[in-house]
C-alpha cells in the first residue's frame, strides 16, 4: 500500500515547485484538453524524483495508461513512488526479484519514454515480437543513445538528447548549477580557491566547469576529443593530462557518459582526501566496485559520503556512491529540468499523432522551437 505520509510530502514539494515555475501545470492543462494519450499505454523509465513526479502527474491528465520503472534506486524518491501509485500508476522499483523494466513491458506499452536505454534495449533484445508492434519511443540521455547504436531498432526512437534545448539548458545549466549545490550541501565546502578537475567537456562538462569557476574555484579540464579540448582551452581552462589533474586537484568530477573513467589504480597518486563526484547519467563512470575492492579501510562519514583508504593513499571520498549527484540530492533549480520535460511531453504527444520511421530520429521540426515557446511564454 502507498505510504500516505511520504506521498503527502512529495505532493507538497511538487506544489512548491509548481508555485514558482508552473510550466508543468500549464502543460497538464493542455494535455487534459487534448487527451493525446487516449488508447495508448506509455511505459516510462526514469529517475523518480519530485521533478519526474510533477511531469508524470501532468502527462497522465492526457489520458492513457502509465507504467513506470525506476532507473536507479539511488535516484528514487519513494514518496514520489507512493504518490504515483496513489494516482493509479503501476510503478516498479529496483531491488526486487523481478526485473523492473521487464515488469513494465508486461503491460505491452505502445510508446516508451526511456532514460538510459534500459526499456528499449530490453524490449529489442529480449522481446523481439513485442518490439515489432511498438508505435515509437523517446530516449533522453547521451548514454542511452550511445547504447542503442549497437542494436537494430524496429521502431522509431526520437533522440531528445541531441536536440537544441537539452544540451544548452538542462545539461549545461541544470546539471552545472545543481551539482555544486549538492556538493556544498553534503560537504559544507566553500569552493572558492579550491582546485577542481572536470573530466569531459561536452554540454554537461562545460556547465560543471563554468559554474565551478563562477564560485571562484581553480578549474582544469580533461578531454580526449581534440576539438572539445581546444574549446576548453579557448574558454580559458587549462587542459593537462589526466594523471596530472588527479595528482593536483581536491575535487574530481566525471562528465563523460562512459564507464570506468576513473579506476582505483589511477587514484594511487591522488591528493589525500580527493573528493570524487559523478555528473553523468549512469553510476559507472567512477569504478566504485574496483575502488571498494582495493580499499584497505572504508568509513561511512555520513549519508552519501564514504571515504576509501587505498594502499599508498590516505583516502579518497566518494559522494553519492558514484551516481549522478545532482539527481541523488535533487539539487539545483528545477527550471532547466522542467523545460526539458516540457519538450519530452510535446514529443510524446507528437508520437501519438504520427507514425515515425524506424531507427533513431531527430526531434520533429518545431517542437523545440515555436511549439515549446507557446507553452513557456
Amino acid at each position: 500500500m502507498p505510504d500516505t505520509g511520504r506521498a503527502a510530502r512529495a505532493a507538497a514539494e511538487i506544489a512548491r515547485i509548481n508555485a514558482f515555475f508552473p510550466v508543468m501545470e500549464i502543460m497538464g492543462n493542455r494535455m487534459a484538453a487534448q487527451r493525446p494519450f487516449e488508447g495508448h499505454t506509455i511505459g516510462v523509465s526514469a529517475h523518480l524524483t519530485t521533478l519526474t513526479g510533477t511531469l508524470l502527474r501532468n502527462l497522465s491528465l492526457g489520458g492513457g495508461e502509465w507504467v513506470v520503472s525506476a532507473t536507479s534506486n539511488a535516484t528514487t524518491d519513494h514518496g514520489v513512488v507512493d504518490l504515483l501509485r496513489a494516482g493509479g500508476m503501476s510503478v516498479y522499483t529496483t531491488g526486487g526479484r523481478q526485473n523492473e523494466h521487464a515488469k513494465v513491458l508486461e503491460h505491452v506499452p505502445t510508446i516508451l519514454a526511456d532514460v538510459g536505454g534500459d526499456l528499449i534495449h530490453h524490449l529489442v533484445t529480449q522481446r523481439q515480437e513485442q518490439a515489432a508492434e511498438l508505435h515509437g519511443a523517446v530516449e533522453v540521455t547521451k548514454s542511452g543513445i550511445t547504447r542503442l547504436q549497437d542494436i537494430t531498432l524496429p521502431f522509431g526512437v526520437v533522440n531528445i538528447n541531441d536536440g537544441r534545448l537539452k544540451p544548452a539548458i538542462e545539461n549545461r545549466h541544470g546539471v552545472g548549477e545543481g551539482l555544486w549545490h549538492a556538493v556544498q550541501g553534503l560537504t559544507g565546502m566553500h569552493l572558492s580557491g579550491r582546485k577542481i578537475g572536470v573530466i569531459g567537456y561536452g554540454p554537461v562538462g562545460r556547465g560543471v566547469a563554468a559554474y565551478a569557476r563562477a564560485t571562484g574555484a581553480q578549474v582544469t579540464v580533461v578531454e580526449s576529443d581534440p576539438i572539445r579540448r581546444l574549446v576548453a582551452h579557448y574558454d580559458g581552462f587549462p587542459t593537462p593530462p589526466m594523471a596530472e589533474v588527479i595528482s593536483t586537484v581536491g575535487l574530481l568530477v566525471t562528465c563523460t557518459g562512459h564507464p570506468r573513467v576513473i579506476t582505483a589504480d589511477m587514484l594511487r597518486d591522488a591528493q589525500p582526501g580527493l573528493v570524487l563526484i559523478n555528473a553523468g547519467h549512469g553510476g559507472d563512470e567512477l569504478d566504485v566496485m574496483g575502488i571498494r575492492a582495493a580499499a584497505t579501510r572504508i568509513d561511512q562519514i555520513s549519508d552519501h559520503v564514504v571515504r576509501y583508504d587505498l594502499d599508498g593513499n590516505r583516502g579518497v571520498v566518494l559522494l553519492g556512491n558514484g551516481h549522478p549527484l545532482n539527481i541523488v540530492m535533487n539539487a539545483g533549480s528545477p527550471e532547466p529540468v522542467l523545460l526539458h520535460f516540457t519538450l519530452l511531453a510535446l514529443t510524446l504527444a507528437w508520437l501519438c499523432r504520427n507514425t515515425p520511421s524506424k531507427g533513431q530520429l531527430p526531434i520533429p521540426p518545431g517542437l523545440d522551437g515555436s511549439r515549446i515557446d507557446e507553452v513557456i511564454t
